[in-house]
């Protein structure tokens, strides 16, 4: 081994030993890093000071994380009642897949994609950056601009029953991770991490939806809400009744004159 190897090696093995400590303690210096290490400040000091200056590079890049971005923001909303399925696959835009569930499909180059199901029920698909913007633009392109919905007014109204489902956050680390999945927290919170996944190797993935339980319990609710309302509304109708049956007429006059 030649004395230059000899070298590299060992300054390799001072940035080490010199970046352990100050992971241990941020605040020590070039000469306190060479008192613990017993070595000479006048022969190593420049090379661990040098260390140090990497050292701190390194560390806000283990503590930042360099990028944030949504992917895959979607949410839902259910049709009017008055627009016609039927009508919307003779509009151009909106294509019949050959899925048994009837799905049609709007694809929008810019703003993203929508699912209309026999249900009623509109699956949207907003392409970043996801703004509520760009929900109604989606929207307004796929059943406002083909005259599905040609009232300005009810349009507006309608749009802003869209509901937010779910997204997908990726955090940046600038470094190949392990993978790893962790669903925890699907079932109750609707949130799965994800890290070094095939797609994005060194992000950190938060995926998190509104659960479908509590989609169908806030259904349920409404459901019930209207009943009740049904109910009372039925209920003081028969009161009125009751209280109408309850009082006395006064029984019709008969005029007994004569007109001679």
């Amino acid at each position: 081994m030649t004395d230059s190897n000899v070298i590299e090696d060992y300054t390799f093995t001072l940035k080490e030993r010199v970046w352990e400590l100050l992971d241990k303690n941020h605040e020590l210096k070039p000469k306190d890093i060479c008192t613990l290490l017993k070595i000479s400040y006048e022969e190593h000091g420049q090379s661990v000071a040098n260390a140090k200056t990497q050292w701190k590079s390194n560390f806000r890049n283990r503590q930042a994380l360099k990028c944030l971005s949504f992917h895959n923001t979607r949410g839902w909303v259910y049709v009017l009642k008055r627009v016609n399925r039927a009508v919307a696959v003779e509009v151009e835009g909106w294509v019949q897949t050959k899925a048994k569930n009837r799905m049609l499909l709007w694809k929008d180059v810019k703003f993203g994609r929508l699912e209309w199901f026999a249900t009623g029920r509109v699956n949207i698909w907003v392409k970043r950056p996801a703004t509520w913007g760009r929900v109604k633009q989606l929207l307004a392109n796929a059943f406002f601009a083909t005259n599905l919905i040609d009232d300005v007014q009810v349009f507006d109204l309608w749009a802003n029953t869209a509901r937010f489902k779910g997204s997908h956050l990726v955090y940046d680390t600038g470094e190949r991770l392990p993978y790893a999945r962790i669903e925890y927290l699907k079932e109750g919170l609707g949130v799965v991490a994800k890290i070094g996944d095939v797609t994005h190797p060194t992000c950190l993935e938060l995926e998190f939806t509104y659960p479908d339980w509590c989609e169908r319990n806030e259904k349920i609710l409404e459901q019930n809400s209207k009943v009740m309302q049904q109910n009372a509304e039925a209920l003081k109708q028969f009161g009125e009744f009751m209280k109408d049956l309850s009082q006395p007429k006064t029984p019709e006059r008969q005029d007994k004159s004569m007109v001679v």
